[in-house]
């Protein structure tokens, strides 16, 4: 069985976490000895990819650190340079990274797509091109022998929103690539919350710092926003607006290892998000032993189960509540971290690629 992870991800951007994703998946699925993997992206713009080659076989240049380098110029050289190699090394299945307009893979081969969220739909105010982006997930849709979504939550949603055989449609869970950092929890001087990830409006970061302020934490706690993006105006007239000194949330960057041992000297996780896909940044936050406080919405409790304490996002006394519980309760961060540690061994990427691996088999 011969397996293509097609380029169109990993000509998107430098940062995708995405192609995370698919880099796990197909570092995996090679272990199978029936089982020929390939990521096929003929130049290569994903930092995460060039970062990963020698976990997974690859046919493309490296172009990853030239930052100049347009996606609107690569794509197009991506797609020609792609259709011509599948003609000479023919896949058993392709399975396509992003939705593109058009089709990549050989009549002779079958087609899998994977589906990790319908936010553009849920939230058409915030993404721009929301028509262009429902058509191109159709026609993948319509194309696609298989599709895999990231929960039930995110099947119902595809389910809803667009027209396809339910009949075609798989649930696979993510996982996590994160561990414990052996450099143990970091102290950043005073105890702290922890938000991970990107602060688009739904997110709802700005209802965190409203909460924050709410309960008068900042007096006792900081705030830690891990991320790459700086703080933003709206960031800051939240902070104003809740009487939180801007001092008191602090952002910061780093590695994977870095990453976990935030995790691991957090109060908590808090996930306030007004609709996820999957979240993985509960999945990390069990696996280092970091308490989880989540939104009670979409995906969150099919991911997290009994190992969260659940606030509704759009209240903001719900997340302060759930703040000052967690960090007045040393029982309840206890039994919160065995929660999640019981949990975190059943999303794995590991399992991911073995439901992924039947999938492949069932298709042939």
């Amino acid at each position: 069985m011969q397996v293509f992870f097609d380029y169109q991800t990993f000509t998107t951007t430098q940062y995708n976490g995405i192609s995370r994703y698919f880099v796990e998946l197909a570092a995996r699925l090679s272990v199978y000895p029936d089982v020929k993997v390939k990521v096929v992206s003929p130049i290569i713009r994903s930092l995460f990819l060039g970062e990963q080659r020698s976990r997974v076989p690859t046919v493309g240049i490296d172009l990853s650190h030239v930052k100049r380098l347009p996606a609107k110029v690569v794509r197009p050289i991506d797609a020609v340079l792609f259709n011509s190699y599948v003609k000479f090394d023919v896949p058993d299945i392709v399975h396509e990274t992003a939705y593109g307009r058009k089709k990549t893979v050989p009549k002779s081969a079958r087609m899998v797509t994977t589906i990790h969220d319908t936010i553009p739909d849920r939230f058409p105010n915030i993404f721009v091109n929301n028509k262009k982006h429902r058509a191109a997930i159709q026609n993948a849709l319509n194309r696609a022998d298989r599709v895999i979504c990231v929960s039930q939550s995110t099947r119902r949603d595809v389910q809803e929103l667009y027209e396809v055989d339910p009949s075609r449609l798989s649930v696979v869970m993510l996982g996590s690539s994160l561990a414990p950092s052996p450099d143990g929890p970091l102290d950043i001087g005073m105890p702290y919350f922890l938000h991970v990830g990107a602060r688009y409006e739904y997110k709802n970061f700005t209802g965190l710092i409203k909460a924050f302020g709410d309960a008068r934490l900042f007096r006792t706690h900081k705030l830690v926003s891990f991320t790459r993006l700086p703080f933003e105006a709206m960031d800051f007239n939240a902070m104003d607006s809740a009487g939180v000194p801007r001092e008191s949330v602090v952002r910061v960057g780093g590695d994977d290892r870095m990453l976990a041992r935030y995790y691991a000297g957090a109060e908590a996780l808090v996930f306030p998000s007004l609709y996820e896909g999957f979240g993985i940044p509960l999945v990390e936050a069990m696996h280092c032993g970091c308490p989880i406080i989540s939104s009670n919405t979409s995906s969150l409790p099919e991911v997290a189960g009994d190992a969260a304490l659940y606030c509704d996002p759009r209240d903001i006394r719900s997340i302060s509540e759930a703040m000052v519980q967690v960090a007045s309760s040393p029982a309840m961060k206890s039994l919160l971290i065995a929660k999640g540690q019981a949990r975190a061994p059943s999303l794995s990427w590991a399992r991911c690629a073995a439901e992924t691996y039947a999938i492949y088999k069932d298709l042939l």
